[in-house]
């Protein structure tokens, strides 16, 4: 079964199903490194057509000078970046739409473009004693402390204020189309009260190992409503050396003459999913973009979704299911 290499979004634009992942180091002093990797990912010897970003990453500069140092034409690229929930890591009460208008135009700046493909809100508002246990709130801490109550009034009419800025933005033409990232259903349906713009994306982290190939119903849920799950972290995370050295990987990869990690992420495109990778070199990149002229069998699919020995949330832990 061969797959199309895009894949359509609600609003009827076409996004690449496999784009590169340009994480950062949380510092602009990553801006060689960034450069380096866009400008392999992007080039023809390697051939990814997007990327995915954030202001978060704190790299915009390095994406900027990575897409010139490419040679890609803007045109031709897919460009995703993302906001942090009410533009900040630390939360200003009263002001999410404008603080999220404030640093979108930061971040287009510093990358260089007028306009981006998708921009996703990055993940629900940290709310002291509304979900999120700790009081200082701070959205960039590398351990998240707890989880965004969404269906609480406060974190909820956050999420549709800044909602509601990155529309106007859409409207302007300022962005292709909307998306979110760890979103769990509360979050969406938080959302779906205040406006009738769907999410195009909700990017979640999703790989084989996690004991099923819809963890939670989140996936179907997502997919039910029209919104595309986008994979993070598809090779399995913290996760990886376990799910990419285990007998049912490794086996089917052989019978393929494909490696382990091309299996996994063929599976995720096979189930009807898109996804962002982030290998460092030019074998892996081409590794990781061999996943459409070939298929994996019923049997093959029903093992891979089996396997249960690499444990995610696919939101991180960032908020509270209410299932």
């Amino acid at each position: 079964m061969v797959l199309p290499t895009t894949i359509s979004l609600n609003n009827g634009v076409a996004m690449p199903r496999i784009i590169y992942g340009a994480g950062g180091s949380g510092t602009q002093d990553n801006v060689t490194g960034t450069i380096l990797a866009l400008k392999l990912a992007l080039s023809s010897e390697v051939g990814f057509a997007g990327l995915d970003t954030a202001n978060h990453y704190h790299n915009s500069i390095g994406v900027r000078d990575g897409i010139a140092a490419s040679g890609k034409p803007r045109e031709s690229l897919w460009v995703q970046t993302k906001v942090e929930p009410c533009g900040h890591s630390i939360i200003r009460h009263g002001h999410c739409h404008n603080d999220t208008l404030a640093v979108f135009e930061q971040n287009l700046q510093q990358l260089g473009v007028e306009s981006v493909d998708m921009t996703l809100i990055h993940a629900p508002p940290c709310v002291p004693n509304s979900g999120w246990a700790d009081a200082t709130c701070l959205w960039d801490s590398a351990i998240y402390p707890s989880r965004c109550d969404c269906s609480a009034a406060e974190p909820c009419a956050m999420m549709q204020s800044q909602w509601a800025a990155l529309e106007s933005m859409y409207r302007a033409g300022r962005t292709k189309a909307l998306g979110v990232s760890n979103f769990c259903p509360a979050c969406l349906r938080c959302l779906a009260k205040a406006s009738n713009v769907v999410p195009a994306v909700n990017q979640l982290q999703f790989h084989a190992g996690m004991g099923s190939a819809d963890p939670r119903g989140l996936l179907s849920y997502n997919s039910a409503r029209g919104t595309v799950v986008q994979a993070y972290s598809p090779l399995g995370g913290e996760q990886v050396g376990v799910l990419l050295s285990s007998n049912v990987t490794t086996a089917i990869g052989a019978a393929h003459g494909k490696s382990s990690a091309t299996v996994v992420l063929r599976w995720v495109v096979q189930l009807g999913f898109a996804l962002t990778a982030a290998s460092f070199t030019k074998p892996h990149m081409l590794s990781d973009l061999d996943v459409f002229d070939w298929s994996l069998t019923d049997a093959e699919m029903r093992q891979i979704s089996a396997l249960d020995i690499a444990p995610d949330d696919p939101t991180k832990n960032m908020c509270i299911y209410d299932d």
